[in-house]
């Protein structure tokens, strides 16, 4: 069993360090930190509010499925981070490009990748027309998290399938 988290570990700093140094480019170090902010509280938040205050029933509900999506699943998070307190990968690896803002928590899971994923399933749900979009912009978040050294890509992968899971359990 070492054997294999061993291995799990090794292919996520290789993955880790390909995402945050070899997709460097300069239009991206301007957008990535941009980008990063479609799963913050206030975008998350601030979006919800506006479904349950500013649209008519059907959105209203979709604000309160938001809502309690977001609210489960990182209640979630927030008990991981304290269970499994990984450091972030700016805090144990060397060479790693970060963003300005370095946070100091816990980095498994990623809060940011799990509400990305908890808005793009329930905004999927509501109109699924629009699901590539929805989850071409959560995957964004998710890289995004790695190109700024804030996560690994382990911590936004479960981030990934907690939000998924969270939303669809809601549905």
């Amino acid at each position: 069993m070492q054997r294999v988290a061993e291995w799990i570990r090794g292919g996520d700093v290789t993955t880790f360090f390909w995402m945050n140094h070899s997709l460097r480019f300069p239009l991206l170090d301007r957008v990535m930190p941009l980008i990063t902010h479609l799963g913050g509280a206030v975008w998350c938040i601030g979006f919800t509010l506006i479904l349950l205050v500013g649209g008519g029933v059907r959105w209203q509900q979709t604000g309160i499925h938001l809502a309690l999506s977001l609210l489960i699943s990182h209640l979630i998070v927030a008990v991981c981070k304290k269970i499994l307190p990984r450091p972030r990968p700016y805090q144990v690896l060397e060479d790693v490009c970060t963003g300005r803002k370095l946070l100091r928590d816990a980095s498994f899971p990623s809060g940011h990748a799990t509400a990305a994923f908890c808005m793009a399933t329930v905004l999927s749900v509501a109109l699924p027309a629009c699901i590539l979009v929805f989850y071409s912009l959560a995957a964004a978040v998710a890289v995004s998290r790695v190109y700024l050294g804030l996560h690994y890509p382990s911590d936004v992968t479960i981030g990934a399938a907690l939000g998924i899971g969270t939303a669809w359990m809601l549905v």
